[in-house]
């Protein structure tokens, strides 16, 4: 019955899962590929934020505003300034900027087909109904993983001898069905743990529901005052940046500048940083309160509940964006990203093993 199970579940959502895992795979690999920021001869202090961003303006194209504004990260590193349309959160166009002396040293365009990776990863393009989808979907394939499971566990004898490790090898002489099988098998066994956290941590991502269970409410789109109902000002939204990033240096010493969230209005600015307490793992969100003349924690990693502590791990984890310990982070993101081959490699590797056995079982009864 498990057998059955576990067959008729792969073979209907073969598709999908091959997609899952190549889709999952491509996200972490081709960043990794893109145009890093160029490197500059540092000469001199480094200059504001709103003249580097105002540097970057005459080349973003016609209708897009800044997004976000990522500072040099060390001497010799270049800051970025992302555009994108109005109300967009995911940019669509990058300026790489000196930040000595402003000016733009390289632009890049964000590829389309990155976004469209994502959109089919996340949802399959089943819209309204894609994530509820994906969530079942992850699901059915945490099923698999443990089913395969029980299906592979050997008789106690094999544990006792220790020949239960041949099941889990590809045997170099391994032709046909067999090689199939031992494909099959193998994978399932050295990849089933991570499958199973994938596909978990992917159904709470993709459940609309998940979220409020585990304490996470997306704030409105635009959550600041009732001058937000208001014509946008003619003002541009890095206009004041520089006062607020003195004020974060000054009140908050020891933080450490990871980027700033731009918009049409300064209102809108908020910046997320690294405070050692909590470390680069869980970053705060701060924003500057003009009227009370200090910055104030919108997101802070002291103040979270478990729902939400871990909600943000699950999401990190399943995007493979640890951040520390560097050596840690390297080994998960391979690790993430070999597992999304393994998903494709299970899926091709248990269709081969069903049309090979319906044509044995043709044969048979041909000859019969």
């Amino acid at each position: 019955m498990f057998r059955k199970i576990h067959r008729w579940m792969g073979l209907l959502l073969m598709l999908p899962l091959v997609l899952q895992g190549l889709t999952g795979t491509l996200l972490i690999v081709i960043p990794l590929l893109l145009p890093q920021r160029p490197h500059v001869t540092a000469t001199g202090a480094q200059a504001g934020a709103e003249a580097i961003i105002a540097a970057s303006r005459p080349c973003a194209p016609s209708g897009m505003i800044p997004l976000r504004f990522n500072p040099a990260r060390w001497s010799g590193d270049s800051a970025m300034v992302t555009y994108g349309p109005a109300g967009e959160r995911h940019p669509t166009f990058e300026v790489f900027v000196n930040p000595n002396h402003p000016a733009v040293i390289n632009t890049y365009v964000v590829p389309s087909y990155i976004r469209f990776m994502h959109n089919l990863h996340a949802d399959l393009f089943l819209l309204p109904y894609g994530q509820t989808a994906t969530g079942i979907m992850g699901i059915i394939l945490s099923a698999m993983a443990l089913t395969g499971l029980v299906i592979w566990w050997p008789h106690p004898a094999l544990w006792k001898t220790g020949k239960w490790r041949k099941t889990v090898m590809i045997s170099p002489r391994a032709r046909g069905l067999r090689l199939w099988r031992e494909m099959h098998v193998s994978s399932g066994f050295w990849f089933s743990l991570l499958l199973l956290f994938l596909s978990l941590s992917g159904s709470v991502l993709a459940f609309p529901f998940a979220r409020p269970l585990f304490g996470i409410n997306r704030p409105a789109p635009h959550e600041h005052s009732h001058h937000d109902h208001m014509p946008p000002a003619p003002v541009m939204g890095e206009q004041g940046l520089d006062g607020t990033l003195a004020m974060l240096k000054s009140q908050m010493p020891e933080a450490t500048l990871l980027s700033v969230q731009l918009g049409e209005r300064p209102a809108q600015q908020s910046l997320e940083i690294i405070l050692p307490a909590y470390g680069a793992n869980h970053p705060a969100t701060v924003q500057y309160n003009a009227h009370e003349g200090r910055m104030h924690i919108s997101r802070d990693p002291g103040q979270q509940r478990w729902g939400e502590w871990s909600f943000q791990w699950l999401h990190m984890l399943h995007e493979a964006r640890l951040a520390t310990p560097a050596p840690v982070a390297v080994i998960w993101k391979t690790t993430v990203a070999m597992g999304g081959l393994a998903l494709a490699v299970l899926a091709f590797s248990g269709l081969g093993m069903w049309i090979i056995r319906r044509r044995n079982a043709a044969r048979r009864e041909n000859g019969s």
